[in-house]
């Protein structure tokens, strides 16, 4: 009897040996592909944190290039301004000229 109890015990102990041993296998598997999916979504937030990073700096150039555009249409506006100035100068002055061409005319046919 005990030597029926001790293999009983035996087989009994390799079926529960090897019931755990698939089991931890599972486990270790299933750790596996959770290791390798983490390893996905460092990389893949490595990469968009990378993007990201260079978005921001081609924005701040971007900034950088509309303000100083901004910068040379104010320059602009202001020396349009001036020549919109000076040409209504000119004109004024092209009037005063033609005046006194008139004038200059009138005295002729008079003949003073």
């Amino acid at each position: 009897m005990v030597g029926l109890v001790k293999r009983f015990l035996k087989v009994f102990g390799h079926a529960l040996t090897a019931a755990a041993h698939e089991r931890l296998d599972h486990v270790d598997h299933a750790l596996d592909l959770v290791i390798d999916q983490n390893n996905r979504m460092a990389r893949s937030q490595t990469a968009l944190l990378q993007s990201s990073i260079h978005i921001v700096n081609a924005l701040n150039r971007l900034q950088a290039d509309v303000n100083g555009l901004k910068k040379s249409a104010a320059q602009l506006t202001g020396q349009s301004a001036g020549l919109v100035e000076a040409a209504d100068r000119t004109l004024a002055d092209v009037v005063e000229l033609k005046k006194a061409a008139e004038r200059q005319v009138e005295l002729i046919e008079r003949g003073e």
